[in-house]
Formats: structure tokens, C-alpha cells, sequence
């Protein structure tokens, strides 16, 4: 890790929210002396212990391992600090955060610790902060976090110049957006010009991944053929700068197996090794990109050179650990630029820059660059499949005689564990199936053991995806509320057999991102259980499910009480329907209610519970802070 020059004046600098230390590193080596950093998690704790300590002016940083709500400023108030860096959580108001159920902002514990950034700001009064989130904090819950942030800083003296910028432009290889926010009581601050690409005036290109990580490269190292698990075996497929996308209907692939828009944009994304990669993840499922142009993970060493860390700056942890710490971090040469930028004109003030600032009126292109790639993305994709060797892999075959009728029982042992049976074989508590085909039509006949009552589930829009099939009706009985999930298990695997398709969710879409092509709608009664065949059946349809309910409008369509409804939807959670409440999902807020999709989640590792994590530490209450 380098430093400033020796005829620096160091700035004495307090650290909120540090994280690994990335925002701290690229204030380090613009001569900012970082006295303190104040961070909750102790994996993170550890590397800054481990980098920081010894490397900061004085005797090094003190680490404070604590939440900020809780953080003793006093011992700082003689120490002379000029500026605060860094910026709070960002799930409440991200796009991630989005996709789990809303943005609530600052109801959200989360999005109230700016709260404890302002009380740091009474207490020290520096000259100047600067504060980092995701880009969409402005846009979140229609601009009303945000005007509160800003009206609560601008009461406390400060001016505010805040830009999106993203970290491509300024030498990371890695486009990164992050919302930075300059606050000073003095002066006038501009955002430094891109130093890097089309928008520079240096003709130094973008930073491409193959550049950044050159000298770790084994030549001999060959490309791997298969990740494993589900769909690992798609990797080598994909090519660079792409994703699952090349895998639908829409890139024009010749045998789909997933629908557009059902996973994350980063699902199978492999680099375009002579760009710079989309965003690192913090955590990343096993088929989470970026992936490496010869099919496997990045490593430790490759995933520091992408962020801009330092090769010797040790990050301590599990690969998963290490892996999030990366992830949350600002890249070290954004921050020098920006903490660089900061000094030379709110600090220093000198004439002697080092890097040039924007001209009034600029405006940045990276959103277009975006736009145009994505663009490229489908030429790419046809020119791969046209290369395809005589269209290799499987094709969807005709349905052969043995899936024309299908005759079965099934004997379910748990949800997750259900036994086939030859036709004819007992099923004991469970079903016998009946599965025909009519043309573009399939029939499923469902039919439960024991005392049953009527139950229906219709899907229509089939044919995009599955081409030979568009519409699916399951008729038959239900004795109980588990019956819902299983006959979703029957339509799976049906659907799954006849198609080179993986899950429900993969022909449906995702949730949050789907077009409405697949149309669902069911019909379940339960003996004694009547409330419950209400809900799924409010739900189960694919025109109310995947969008916010209002809790008030929910009751009265069930005509329940919140009490009723409350134990409603623990029921149906249990069967896995996946419907989110405040209680389940602090996300989601008070009012409103969320069912993610008009089926249950069939797959025992699909989240039903919130990842969400909240500190008991009490809110600081508005009128103090704000």
C-alpha cells in the first residue's frame, strides 16, 4: 500500500461503517491520516486490524469494533478531525434489497443509521465528509430518503455535491457505480473528469480484466468443462460478456432453457476479458458471475486486482468471507481519486492538480456505453450460435409414447421426498396422476386419498418457452393444504421432462424481473381449513402475485382479521408459499404484503426465510438527529 508524499500535511480523518478498508485505503495515499474506523462486523474488523493499524500515521488507526449507534465520539473531540468518511449499509435502498421485497428506507434500522452519521457530524464538526452509497439511493421510495439525507446535512452548514460516478471511468477494471456525496462548509468542490475511456481527455482506454490480472495468469492452465451442479455445464457455452440470457428464446438459442428475465443478470455471466467486468457480489450463489473466460471462479488474487486492492493487503476469512468483503468495498483507486480531488481543492487548494475536473455541463456516458454493450449482446449471441457445431446438445424431442399417457401414484414421504409408484400401486396418503397430451394442451388428472374436496390449477403462455405446449390444466382433489404443493411438484416435473427447462421458476421468470408471458390461476378448497385455500387462491394467480398488496386491501377481499391473517400466512408458508410480511421481511414494511409467485418454492434450498439482520440497538429519534 503506498502513501502520500513525505511533505503532506496529514488530514485527521475518522472512518464510519469501514468496512475492509477499501474507501480508507485510497484516502490513505492521498495523505488523509486515518485516527480511527468504527466497523460492527469482526471478519471485517480483523483485516482492518491486520492492514490498518500499522499503517496509518501516528500509531496507526484505532479499530473499533462496535455498532456506530453505540460509538463513544468523545475521545475524538480534541483530536482535530477535518473530515469523515464513509457511507451506511446500503440493502435498504439497493436494487438487491429491491428485488427482496421493497425499499423502505429510512423505516428500515438500516437506513436510519445516517441518523448516527449526523450525531458524529454535530460532535466533531469537520471541515468536510464524504459519503459513499449504492446509485439508487436517490431514486429509492420516490426521492424521499434522500431529501431527507441531504436537508439533514445541508442544516448542519454543509454544501453538497453529490454525482453517480462509476469506477471504470477512474482505472478500476470493474464497472461499479456508487452514488458519492461531498459535503464542505468552505469552498467549491467539482468531480474529477473520467481518467480513463471515451469520457477522459487522457486516451487512456478502459482498464479490461485480461490487463488487471495478466501476471497471475497460467498460460498452460486449461478451460474447464463443467462447474457441476444444476447448471454448471452451461458455462462453456456462454459467451464472454454474456449470461443466462444466451440460454432463452429472446438471444434466439435453439433450445431455451430459461425464460427471459427469470434469474439475476449475473447468473453464468462470464467476463469480456478486454473490458472491465460488471460489479463483484458480495455473495455470490455457486453460478453467480463474474467467471473467469476459461469457465471457473476468479481467485482471491484476481478478485482484489478487480476491486483495485492492493496485492499485499491481506483480507482475512473463508473464500465466502473474504468473497463479501470484497464485494461491499469501494474500490481503493476510486477513492484516491476522489479523496485526492477532495484535498486539492477544499483542503490544500492548490492550482497543481493532479487530476482535471468536470467543465460545467458534463455529463457522464457511461449509462449509454451500457446501453449500446447490451445492444452487442444479442449479435454476439447469434454469431455463437450460428458458430454451434451442427447445434450440439440436446434438442427437445417429440413427445415420445411413454409421456404421451402417463399413469402413477406418488407416495410423498416429506415435501422434498416423494416415491413413484407403477400404476395401480397404493399410494397410502398420497396421489394418483394421470398426465395426457392433446395437441398444444396437457392434461393433468390429480386426484388425493381420503376425503377430498375440488382443486384446479390453470397455466396458459406456455408456448414461448416451451414451443410444442401453451397450456396446462391440473383437475382433481385435495384432502390437505400440503396437496397444493405437491400437485405444483407434479406440474414441474411434467413441464420439466417435456422441455430443457430446470425449474418452474426458470419458465415462469423471476419474480421481480418476469414479463407476464406464463398466466396462472388456481382454485383450492381444504376441509378445515378455509382461510388458508382463501389466501393461496388470492395469491395464486400470476396477475396479483410478485407485486405489493396493501394489508388493508388483502383483509377485506379475505374477510379476515389481522389475527386471522397473521396465522394464515404462517400456514401457508409451512406449505412454501413464499408470502413476505413485515415479520418475515422488515423490508417490506407494515402495510403491505408480498407473494413472490402464485406457486410454492419446490426447491428445499430457495430461501423462504429473510437474510435480513438487524441490530437491537434502539433508533435514535428523529428530531434529535434530523
Amino acid at each position: 500500500m503506498s502513501k502520500a508524499p513525505s511533505h503532506m500535511e496529514p488530514i485527521p480523518t475518522l472512518s464510519l461503517f469501514t468496512g475492509a478498508g477499501g474507501l480508507d485505503l485510497g484516502f490513505l495515499e492521498a495523505g488523509f491520516d486515518i485516527r480511527a474506523c468504527v466497523e460492527i462486523e469482526p471478519s471485517y474488523v480483523a483485516t482492518l486490524r491486520q492492514n490498518l493499524e500499522g499503517n496509518c500515521e501516528r500509531d496507526g488507526a484505532v479499530v473499533h469494533c462496535q455498532d456506530i449507534r453505540r460509538f463513544d465520539v468523545s475521545p475524538y473531540k480534541d483530536a482535530g478531525i477535518r473530515c469523515v468518511i464513509g457511507g451506511p449499509p446500503c440493502q435498504t435502498f439497493s436494487a438487491a434489497g429491491r428485488r427482496a421485497g421493497g425499499v423502505i428506507g429510512t423505516s428500515d434500522p438500516r437506513g436510519q443509521l445516517f441518523q448516527a452519521y449526523c450525531r458524529v457530524l454535530d460532535e466533531l464538526e469537520p471541515e468536510i465528509f464524504v459519503f459513499e452509497n449504492v446509485y439508487g439511493l436517490p431514486g429509492a421510495n420516490g426521492g424521499k430518503p434522500w431529501a431527507e439525507m441531504t436537508e439533514a446535512f445541508a442544516r448542519r452548514g454543509y454544501h453538497l455535491c453529490a454525482e453517480v460516478v462509476d469506477a471504470a471511468d477512474y482505472g478500476v477494471p470493474q464497472h461499479r457505480e456508487r452514488l458519492i456525496l461531498v459535503g464542505h462548509k468552505k469552498g467549491s468542490f467539482r468531480f474529477p473528469l473520467p481518467t480513463h475511456g471515451p469520457d477522459s481527455t487522457t486516451g487512456v482506454p478502459l482498464v479490461g480484466v485480461e490487463k488487471a490480472i495478466a501476471d497471475l495468469q497460467d498460460p498452460t492452465e486449461p478451460y474447464h468443462d463443467d462447474l457441476g451442479g444444476l447448471y454448471g455445464h452451461l458455462l462453456p457455452q456462454v459467451p464472454e460478456g454474456l449470461n443466462y440470457a444466451f440460454f432463452t428464446a429472446e438471444m434466439g438459442h435453439p433450445r431455451p432453457v430459461f425464460a427471459w428475465r427469470s434469474k439475476f443478470h449475473d447468473l453464468l455471466y462470464k467476463v469480456e476479458r478486454g473490458s472491465p467486468c460488471r460489479t463483484l457480489k458480495a455473495q455470490p450463489g455457486k453460478f453467480t458471475g463474474p467467471f473467469h473466460w476459461k469457465n471457473r471462479h476468479f481467485t482471491i488474487a484476481e478478485l482484489k486486482r478487480l476491486q483495485s486492492f492492493p496485492d499485499d493487503y491481506h483480507i482475512v476469512g473463508s473464500y465466502g468471507k473474504v468473497m463479501e468483503q470484497i464485494g461491499n468495498s469501494v474500490p481503493p483507486r476510486l477513492a484516491y481519486v476522489i479523496a485526492r480531488s477532495v484535498r486539492e481543492q477544499l483542503l490544500d487548494q492548490s492550482n497543481d492538480r493532479e487530476f482535471e475536473l468536470r467543465p460545467e455541463g458534463f455529463r457522464s456516458t457511461f449509462r449509454q456505453r451500457q446501453r449500446e454493450r447490451s445492444k452487442q449482446f444479442a449479435t454476439i449471441a447469434a454469431r455463437a450460435i450460428e458458430a454451434m457445431d451442427g447445434r450440439k446438445g440436446k434438442r427437445v424431442a417429440a413427445v415420445s409414447p411413454s409421456l404421451a399417457v402417463e399413469r402413477y401414484a406418488l407416495q410423498p414421504m416429506t415435501l422434498f421426498d416423494r416415491r413413484r409408484l407403477a400404476p395401480g400401486g397404493s399410494p397410502g396418503k398420497g396421489y394418483e396422476v394421470v398426465v395426457s397430451t392433446a395437441g398444444a394442451h396437457i392434461e393433468i388428472g390429480f386426484k388425493s386419498a381420503g376425503a377430498a374436496t375440488k382443486a384446479s390449477i390453470e397455466i396458459s403462455g406456455l408456448r414461448k418457452y416451451l414451443g410444442k405446449y401453451d397450456t396446462l390444466r391440473l383437475t382433481g382433489t385435495a384432502s390437505r393444504p400440503e396437496d397444493a404443493f405437491h400437485a405444483w411438484a407434479v406440474i414441474e416435473d411434467t413441464l420439466v421432462k417435456r422441455s430443457e427447462f430446470f425449474s418452474l421458476i426458470d419458465i415462469y421468470g423471476h419474480y421481480a424481473n418476469r414479463g407476464d408471458t406464463v398466466r396462472v390461476e388456481s382454485n383450492w378448497t381444504f376441509p378445515g381449513n378455509p382461510e388458508l385455500a382463501q389466501l393461496i387462491n388470492f395469491f395464486a394467480r400470476s396477475d396479483r402475485a410478485g407485486d405489493f398488496t396493501p394489508t388493508r386491501d388483502l383483509l377485506k377481499a379475505l374477510k379476515l382479521s389481522q389475527k386471522q391473517l397473521d396465522a394464515t400466512i404462517v400456514a401457508a408458508r409451512a406449505i412454501r408459499f413464499d408470502v413476505r410480511t413485515h415479520v418475515t421481511h422488515p423490508i417490506v414494511g407494515k402495510e403491505r404484503v408480498l407473494c413472490t409467485y402464485p406457486f410454492p418454492l419446490l426447491s428445499p434450498r430457495a430461501l423462504v426465510e429473510s437474510r435480513a439482520q438487524f441490530s437491537s440497538a434502539p433508533a435514535m429519534p428523529l428530531d434529535r438527529a434530523m
